[in-house]
């Protein structure tokens, strides 16, 4: 595969490799997950380690950390995540309730 080829590749799937599941709302529990791969990625822990209630900037959670984690967000789950998001739900668990909450109609 050349690199054009990847790059395409790329932009049509999440970043675990697979398409991502425009129309299927993930649910809170993926959300966590992925949450915690991510900083278990980040902080070279397992993802059990981590208490998805922590506040993130304890686990060292910044602005750029934040703008890859709402990219990669976007990407695994065809979700809108502003670092807005983030910053106002400021724990795993929070922002996972925030994206999976119902959206009101026309939104």
């Amino acid at each position: 595969m050349n690199e054009t080829q990847q790059t395409q590749q790329t932009q049509h799937t999440g970043t675990g490799g697979t398409p991502p599941r425009a129309g299927v709302r993930p649910s809170a529990d993926e959300i966590v997950a992925w949450v915690l791969g991510f900083l278990a990625e980040i902080l070279d822990v397992p993802p059990q380690d981590i208490d998805p209630a922590t506040p993130l900037d304890e686990l060292g959670v910044d602005s750029a950390t934040t703008l890859v984690m709402c990219a990669g967000l976007s990407d695994e789950f065809a979700l809108p995540v502003r670092p807005r998001d983030v910053f106002d739900h400021f724990t795993a668990d929070a922002l996972a309730r925030h994206l999976t909450a119902p959206q009101p109609a026309g939104v």
